[in-house]
């Protein structure tokens, strides 16, 4: 898992995606989790939900991303991320500086690419109904 090595780097990152200017091949596991903190330490869950659906869908657009049944935006994806982030936070505190915290949530269990597959069966998250409208966890609930 690739860290960040300033807070400056992470508040660039957040911009370019808020602006639509960060380059496709930017836009990582990495960066999709510290836009995660970045938005969970400014807003409440709810609202950093509605904010964080709404760039990613204009992000992807901006950047000729897929937008279809198969690819792009993620309800599910994005509402279980979220809700780990925000877990995170409630465990590691909001009042670290953000590249402690971001670094330190992308060096957790908790950051782990396929930690959705511990909640969801494969086939259930990548379907079109989980795409598009929030799924609940079928293989065991979030502990949180």
């Amino acid at each position: 898992m690739r860290l960040f090595q300033s807070e400056s780097d992470i508040e660039t990152l957040i911009e370019k995606f808020n602006t639509c200017t960060l380059p496709a091949d930017a836009w990582t596991h990495e960066a999709h989790l510290a836009m995660g903190v970045w938005y969970l330490r400014q807003y409440n869950l709810t609202q950093a939900m509605l904010l964080v659906r709404q760039r990613i869908i204009l992000f992807n657009s901006s950047v000729g991303g897929p937008v279809s049944f198969e690819r792009g935006y993620h309800e599910t994806l994005t509402w279980f991320w979220l809700k780990t982030v925000d877990a995170f936070l409630d465990r590691f505190g909001r009042d670290k500086s953000l590249i402690d915290t971001c670094n330190a949530f992308l060096s957790s269990e908790y950051a782990l690419r396929d930690r959705a597959l511990l909640f969801y069966q494969k086939e259930e998250v990548l379907s079109l109904e989980a795409r598009t409208f929030l799924v609940m966890p079928t293989n065991t609930s979030l502990p949180f």
